[in-house]
């Protein structure tokens, strides 16, 4: 099964946008092994742009979540460039892709009604966003991939947890 068809799959099972392309992802990424507990528990906040807001796509969250296990940085001491250097990437290539990084623009719905979600489930969840699942989980995975850096999501997790 392809990184895309894999999403729409989870995605259709009823996981939100967001954690449905940070959970495949990360799977094929090899960073699911450390950190599962935590996925897709984390990225359950961002679908509907955030709450139903309709502000950052879900998908582009998830996927900046993604790359950020995989290239975010353990303490200040360390550098956020790699990774801020990845995101712009994956977010310049998002909004040229589908011309928006704004979840409402990109749908045409107001999720906090109850016509907005009428909709989405009739039509848009399939007509809009599941399409939008093609070619960007793959290249996002290829891209975690070129990175030579040790990953280690369950070190960054525990200082995290430590620091609350």
């Amino acid at each position: 099964m392809t990184v895309e068809n894999e999403v729409r799959r989870v995605f259709d099972s009823g996981l939100n946008c967001a954690e449905s392309l940070l959970l495949v992802v990360s799977k094929h990424s090899g960073l699911e092994k450390d950190s599962a507990r935590f996925i897709p528990r984390i990225a359950t906040g961002f679908g509907g742009g955030i709450a139903r807001n309709g502000d950052m796509c879900g998908a582009l969250s998830g996927a900046v979540m993604a790359i950020s296990l995989a290239l975010g940085r353990d303490g200040p001491d360390q550098s956020r460039d790699q990774c801020y250097t990845a995101v712009d990437q994956f977010y310049n290539d998002f909004v040229k892709t589908f011309g928006s990084c704004k979840c409402r623009e990109l749908t045409g719905v107001d999720f906090k009604t109850p016509e907005g979600n009428a909709i989405y489930h009739e039509r848009v969840h399939r007509e809009r966003c599941t399409p939008s699942w093609n070619g960007q989980p793959r290249r996002q995975v290829e891209l975690l991939r070129k990175t030579k850096r040790q990953i280690r999501p369950a070190h960054c997790i525990k200082i995290t947890m430590q620091k609350l």
